[in-house]
């Protein structure tokens, strides 16, 4: 059966995981649309003189894609989907049910990491569940960082939390940058320019490293490597940071 792709089993309390790898199965089946209503129930315009099995209608591609999505919920989970009758409406009744909150989803998390334990688990299947564990956390909690940026971020803020999955903590981080940096020139600009307004002065400039206002991170004195915990540059400029050299 084609759900076999589908490796992790949905067991009422790995719900981000689960829809994640279900949802990229689907796209790479081009079947995406019976989820999200891009592709919704219609008459088949199939051509009665062509061979049936050649084109499958809406309705017997959404049976199928019921059917794999049923082959990859525990057994006691199937009998909450019995009343629905689409694809679109079982996926919205596991979503209403079973999807947390940020909040309470961290903090589950959380506690289910600290309780976590080698056991009778391989090195391989230990290391594999504690990964998925921490990524999803951090997945957390690098959209909590963006939600609590200043609203003159909101555009790349929205650019980055819209991205499927969402980009790992560092290159939130150099966007960020690169974007405090245009604000900043874009300020000095309108200052030279005489525009109207208040003039933007650098004292109303924020470090993006220090917090304190006067300087952008470019040109922070207190410039500090969260990598290698040494002042003197950033992250992305990091010498032994292996993705930088």
């Amino acid at each position: 059966m084609d759900s076999a792709s589908v490796c992790v089993k949905f067991t009422s309390t790995n719900y981000s995981t689960w829809a994640f790898q279900f949802e990229l199965f689907l796209k790479g089946k081009d079947l995406w649309g019976h989820i999200d209503g891009t592709n919704v129930g219609k008459p088949s315009t199939f051509d009665k003189s062509q061979d049936v099995g050649s084109s499958p209608s809406w309705a017997m591609l959404d049976a199928r894609i019921m059917s794999w999505l049923l082959g990859s919920v525990e057994p006691h989970i199937v009998t909450h989907l019995r009343p629905h009758r689409s694809t679109q409406s079982m996926w919205a009744y596991l979503k209403k049910v079973y999807h947390q909150d940020n909040d309470a989803r961290r903090f589950q998390l959380e506690h289910v990491i600290v309780m976590f334990q080698h056991g009778s688990l391989s090195i391989q299947d230990y290391y594999s569940a504690f990964l998925t564990l921490w990524h999803e956390y951090a997945d957390l909690v690098t959209a909590d960082f963006l939600m609590k940026l200043r609203p003159e971020y909101e555009s790349v803020r929205s650019s980055l939390l819209n991205r499927s999955p969402v980009p790992s903590f560092d290159i939130c981080f150099g966007e960020l940058l690169r974007e405090e940096q245009r604000l900043s020139t874009q300020a000095i600009l309108k200052q030279s320019h005489g525009r109207r307004g208040p003039p933007m002065h650098s004292q109303n400039l924020q470090c993006f490293c220090c917090k304190e206002y006067g300087h952008i991170a470019a040109t922070c004195p207190k410039m500090f490597c969260s990598y290698c915990k040494k002042k003197g540059h950033i992250i992305k400029e990091c010498r032994i940071r292996p993705q930088n050299r």
